[in-house]
């Protein structure tokens, strides 16, 4: 150990006598600093305009522009210049002909020179630890563990970078050849990666052997086994060959034993990284403050509760444009987000079966079904006869509910579930998703009944006025079938029953009476303690009030207006109550639900029913119009002499106790406010579809949609003002680079005066 410790030194002093040990620390120091100065400048501005900040540590230290990435991206530029001259100087000097022969072995040798730039990758390491105390006087409660975890992924690929630089060097006697060849090696490292991608096996092995995102894992807070692993392997299997060159050059050898040789290690070493990278083998380490790298404690219970395996078949019609998240080229990025649940489920399986169908919201005449097809395997490098046909998927599974979309059918002891790809920026389904599908296996579904058959609102259809898009909407994140629940319609008028173990019955305006049949169906459902959701609209009150009547409440005549200069008059803004928290619908300050045509909710205490209001109009604007008007054809303007500014409810919140339950209604004042036009408005910024889908929550007594939510950052705030950001900067970037420098100035020409 001496030696190598001694020939470590002797290393060091030789890198810090020459300028380039200190160009590249001194040019490290001011790109990180240049880096975190900026990213606090602008953080500060944004706290200054009174815009929110969050997670400021992850935005200073990680994400896609943070300290730690901008010096994983150019580490590749450094390390190579620093391990040119390991071995080919020695080489092309003939020293290393004299460490040979002294009594210094090879191995210790190796060892002593890659140990100098470990000591150095230190002070590098040093470098960015010195941020923490940045940090920590900059920014509010900073997560000290989560930059730490960072910095380790960091100084472990600079380990892997010089280790890889150390062979290289050994190669050749050319300092500058040892430099373009670790460049080109540590671009195959992370090119390899996307090689062979469409074949099974060989994407498995390429996959290991990529060093690309190894540290962009621990420097976003998640350590793992199989990086740490990967590292040491790497390491290791490029000490080894290093030390096979210099042996091999004391020995006579055919190039066919000396390829056989090398080509061991290397199958080996790879052999171990991937049976040591498989799931069951797999440990993790969350650095994050609040573990938004691991499943949240609800999604663990979830899993907790899986005593079967699982198994995931994922159905990719290749005509349909989400066909390229499962074509097998894609295959290991759409693993990796079902990657939090396999640390917990190692056994889950996974598989694809692919074909082509017919599209059923796109035509295309242009080219016949078998020719899209065709096309569309070539594309994604499928071969076309191992696809199925159209009758024999139908034979499989019918698909054409789902759209003949991307699709993965969850499967877990017989029981089956989708789990659907969204039409958003983030298209995958995450953890709220993917548990409510597990949770559905586990438990019963919500379950949510609609009545139809006098008019009601469709879920079926697409038009503004219909529900399709917040019930059954495929694609919609959203929607309630994502969410956990069954969406049922009931038509009455067929003679079809209630069913009692509805979460909610949703009554959204019927243009149409009820037969006295069909109100007693539905009275009978209230008294028995049934919760019902009951929407109306302007000039629906007679068809409303006689099934509601017996709650205490009532659709008030006329229709509510609000004064506006954008807006149509009937476009109410509707806010919540201060008691709307307690049923959670705690929303910010001036959050607002849309209402384009409401009705006034009148109640009294019956003593039989607690209401609440939970949305009320703003007094200062909105007054009831009574009677017959035209806002298209007629101007519209309140009257101050015969009308009044009114503060009305339109949604209230009904709960009484029935047996053992308790009984919930919601009644609100327009049908309107969760259609798939007001779900899509974007002229004003509601929260139409977050109220939508918790007023279901509430039904459901909380069981859908799963809560995942996680504890709001803390890290929030800039303790610094500008003018202290100026003089960290000028710190970083210019004073402490001129003392590094100046001190390395002063070293070498000591060093040449000796």
């Amino acid at each position: 150990m001496k030696k190598i410790l001694r020939i470590a030194r002797l290393e060091l002093s030789l890198m810090f006598y020459s300028p380039i040990a200190w160009l590249v620390l001194i040019i490290f120091i001011i790109q990180t600093g240049l880096t975190f100065t900026e990213l606090l400048y602008n953080q500060e501005t944004n706290q200054q305009l009174g815009r929110p900040l969050q997670v400021l540590t992850k935005i200073l230290f990680a994400g896609e522009d943070g300290i730690l990435p901008a010096v994983q991206k150019n580490l590749y530029l450094y390390i190579p210049l620093l391990t040119m001259g390991l071995l080919s100087r020695e080489t092309s000097s003939g020293s290393i002909k004299l460490l040979q022969s002294s009594p210094v072995t090879v191995p210790q040798i190796v060892l002593g020179k890659f140990l100098s730039m470990m000591i150095y990758s230190l002070l590098l390491a040093f470098v960015l630890l010195s941020f923490i105390l940045a940090g920590v006087v900059s920014v509010e409660a900073l997560d000290i563990k989560f930059v730490l975890g960072g910095i380790l992924g960091i100084y472990l690929l600079m380990c892997a970078y010089s280790a890889i630089g150390l062979f290289m060097s050994s190669l050749t006697t050319y300092q500058v050849v040892a430099a373009i060849s670790t460049l080109a090696v540590l671009a195959a490292l992370n090119f390899i990666g996307k090689v062979g991608q469409e074949y099974d096996f060989v994407r498995d092995i390429t996959y290991w052997l990529s060093i690309s995102g190894r540290a962009e894992h621990a420097v976003n807070g998640l350590i793992s086994s199989k990086d740490l692993i990967y590292f040491l392997l790497v390491i290791g299997m490029f000490l080894q060959l290093t030390i096979m060159k210099l042996q091999g050059e004391r020995k006579t050898s055919t190039a066919g034993v000396k390829f056989l040789r090398y080509s061991f290690v290397v199958v080996l070493v790879v052999a171990i990284g991937y049976v040591t990278s498989l799931p069951a083998l797999n440990g993790y380490y969350d650095t994050t403050r609040f573990k938004d790298r691991t499943l949240t404690q609800t999604s663990q219970d979830i899993v907790g509760q899986l005593d079967k395996p699982i198994k995931i078949t994922t159905y990719v019609n290749v005509n349909h444009y989400s066909a390229s998240h499962g074509a097998p080229k894609n295959r290991i990025s759409d693993l990796n987000q079902f990657e939090k649940y396999r640390r917990f489920l190692p056994d889950m399986k996974m598989d694809y079966v692919y074909y082509y169908d017919t599209l059923v919201h796109f035509n295309d005449t242009t080219r016949t079904l078998v020719e899209k097809a065709q096309r569309a395997a070539k594309a994604h490098k499928l071969d076309f006869d191992e696809l199925l046909e159209p009758s024999q998927i139908k034979q499989l599974i019918d698909l054409v509910p789902e759209d003949n979309r991307l699709v993965r059918i969850v499967d877990y002891g017989g029981k089956q579930t989708a789990l659907r790809m969204f039409d958003d920026i983030f298209q995958y389904p995450g953890e709220t998703e993917i548990t409510a599908a597990l949770k559905r296996l586990v438990a019963a579904p919500g379950l949510v009944g609609v009545l139809t058959g006098n008019g009601e609102r469709s879920t079926d259809k697409i038009v503004d006025g219909a529900y399709k898009v917040i019930t059954k909407g495929l694609n919609v994140r959203g929607s309630l079938i994502n969410a956990g629940f069954d969406v049922i319609d009931i038509t009455l008028a067929d003679g079809q029953d209630i069913p009692t173990n509805l979460n909610v019955l949703v009554l959204a305006d019927p243009k149409s009476e009820y037969s006295n049949d069909q109100a007693k169906q539905i009275t009978a459902y209230i008294e028995a303690g049934g919760n019902i959701l009951i929407a109306g609209e302007p000039g629906r009150q007679s068809v409303l009030n006689p099934i509601i009547e017996k709650l205490g409440v009532a659709f008030a005549p006329g229709t509510l207006l609000q004064e506006s200069e954008n807006y149509e008059l009937n476009l109410i803004q509707a806010k919540f109550t201060v008691d709307a928290a307690a049923f959670g619908f705690g929303f910010y300050d001036k959050a607002v639900v849309t209402f384009p045509g409401a009705v006034r909710l009148a109640y009294m205490d019956m003593g039989k029913y607690k209401v609440t209001p939970i949305l009320v109009t703003n007094e200062q604007v909105t007054w009831n119009k009574l009677g017959e008007f035209d806002l298209n054809t007629e101007k519209v303007t309140f009257d101050p002499a015969s009308e009044k500014k009114i503060a009305a409810p339109v949604a209230l919140a009904l709960q009484r106790v029935v047996g053992d339950k308790e009984q919930k209604i919601m009644v609100l004042g327009d049908a309107d406010f969760m259609s798939n036009g007001e779900i899509n408005r974007n002229n004003v910024n509601t929260v139409n579809a977050s109220f939508a889908l918790r007023m279901f929550k509430w039904f459901s007594d909380g069981e859908y949609p799963v809560d995942t939510s996680r504890p709001k950052s803390i890290d929030d705030k800039v303790l610094l003002t500008r003018g202290d950001i100026g003089w960290m900067k000028v710190s970083t970037l210019g004073v402490i680079p001129l003392l590094v420098g100046m001190f390395g100035a002063v070293l070498l020409m000591i060093r040449r005066s000796k």
